[in-house]
């Protein structure tokens, strides 16, 4: 998705404007999962006081992250398979800038494009300071160790059973040391022994976003699904599957969706149809032009024909066209 090269770095990334839907193109494969290595950028300096803003001389091309383009991307926080829900006013810079001014430069929005839309702006900073300063959220490394805060329980990583991982796109990263870019997709996933279930039900979570709109955003639009062996239930959990008996591949369960298809082309390339009326209704291509479809279950890219769904999977659907209407 991106390299941390300084030329790069240098060049604003702001979200293009987008125009009716007249095709859907790809804009290229997952990257391989790679070790987590640190990268050899320096840490971002955070000796401004929190008010402070980029010197009134920079240029947009010397400042990544300048004020008057934000940068914006996706974070998943997963604890024991619950995603963390974003879409919540505690998380809006609304809401908490007057009392914690810092958090301009890593905060989430009530008209954001989805529900886990991160915003940046103002400064560049590491991943390690941007989960910091999400209300109720805390990071640390710890001898190599990724350590969690949430709501006030802490999750270790060098605990026994407890695993604690932290992606940007396919790739670990070492927070303390990676700085936040445009366009970019974190998963910080935490499962502990007392996380794991048992018993012949395989449940989990499913996500599915078409152009930063996630659908089932009421709950009651997956209820509607009617199978002997995979369902969502009129149990409060927006996203949560369940599948008795045999299991079922992800293309299987996405296709058990009221107006969605799943498919391949004869080159292996994802389709994906979404058969509602209105903006987002269409065929996305992913082997065409500006078009992008992930399947991943986490992190880990899957194939949906193939891939079939095992207890505790959070899998994650994303679905974008530039040639779209504007989602502001």
């Amino acid at each position: 998705m991106s390299d941390k090269n300084p030329t790069r770095r240098r060049i604003l990334l702001g979200a293009s404007t987008l125009v009716g839907l007249a095709g859907c193109t790809s804009l290229g494969a997952d990257e391989a999962t790679t070790p987590e290595t640190e990268t050899t950028q320096q840490k971002a300096s955070d000796t401004a006081s929190p008010t402070e803003t980029v010197s009134q001389t920079a240029t947009e091309e010397d400042v990544p992250g300048y004020i008057e383009d934000h940068w914006h991307g996706r974070l998943f926080v997963e604890i024991d398979g619950d995603i963390v829900d974003f879409a919540q006013p505690k998380y809006y810079l609304d809401n908490i800038e007057d009392e914690r001014p810092e958090t301009v430069y890593f905060h989430f929005h009530d008209s954001a494009h989805g529900p886990n839309e991160w915003s940046n702006e103002k400064q560049v900073v590491t991943f390690e300071r941007a989960l910091n300063l999400l209300p109720g959220i805390e990071y640390t490394r710890r001898d190599g160790d990724h350590v969690v805060g949430y709501e006030g329980t802490t999750y270790d990583g060098a605990d026994d059973g407890t695993d604690v991982s932290v992606h940007r796109g396919t790739e670990r990263i070492d927070p303390t040391t990676y700085e936040v870019e445009n366009g970019d997709d974190f998963w910080v996933s935490v499962r502990t022994a007392e996380g794991s279930t048992a018993g012949s039900d395989r449940s989990g979570q499913l996500v599915v976003d078409v152009n930063n709109r996630r659908l089932n955003e009421g709950g009651e639009t997956f209820r509607r699904v009617d199978t002997d062996q995979f369902e969502f239930r009129d149990d409060g959990e927006r996203y949560r599957w369940y599948n008795t008996g045999e299991p079922v591949t992800v293309a299987e369960a996405l296709g058990a969706l009221p107006n969605v298809e799943y498919r391949q082309d004869s080159a292996g390339d994802h389709v994906f149809d979404y058969g509602t009326g209105g903006d987002l209704g269409g065929t996305y291509h992913d082997a065409a032009d500006a078009t992008e479809i992930l399947v991943r279950q986490r992190a880990t890219p899957v194939d949906p024909t193939t891939y079939e769904l095992q207890d505790g999977d959070v899998v994650w659907v994303y679905v974008h066209t530039d040639n779209a209407p504007n989602n502001n």
